[in-house]
């Protein structure tokens, strides 16, 4: 399996969400709440990267990507969570902060699987 695998299939793993459903006692209320709350902020947990990037601040690219991979892994958006996770990588690699803009490529990778990842999100629990 190569490192993009995730992000070829499904975009999506639903066992993720059925064992969250689970977890909650057969809730499936409050589960589709926080996938509504998640597919709500996708976007702007995106754009709050290219925010820091744009200013610099390497503080608050760690803080949004970090915000992106944990919510990401707790509704089993796999391919988010994998790309955050690279990214987070990356960005603790960075010599300072005025090495951000390198890390630009990786942010619209990531802006690219939004609206798929939304898309498989949305249909009913099953």
């Amino acid at each position: 399996m190569s490192e993009y695998d995730e992000c070829t299939d499904s975009l999506v793993d639903p066992a993720v969400l059925i064992q969250l459903q689970a977890e909650l006692g057969g809730d499936r209320t409050v589960v589709g709440a926080f996938v509504r709350t998640y597919v709500e902020l996708l976007p702007w947990r995106v754009a709050r990267l290219h925010h820091a990037l744009n200013n610099l601040d390497i503080e608050d690219a760690m803080d949004a990507v970090l915000s992106l991979k944990t919510s990401s892994e707790m509704v089993g958006a796999i391919c988010m969570r994998r790309l955050a996770a690279e990214l987070e990588i990356s960005i603790r690699l960075l010599p300072n902060a005025s090495h951000l803009q390198e890390l630009r490529p990786q942010v619209e990778l990531i802006e690219a699987f939004v609206f798929g990842t939304i898309c498989e999100l949305q249909p009913p629990l099953p």
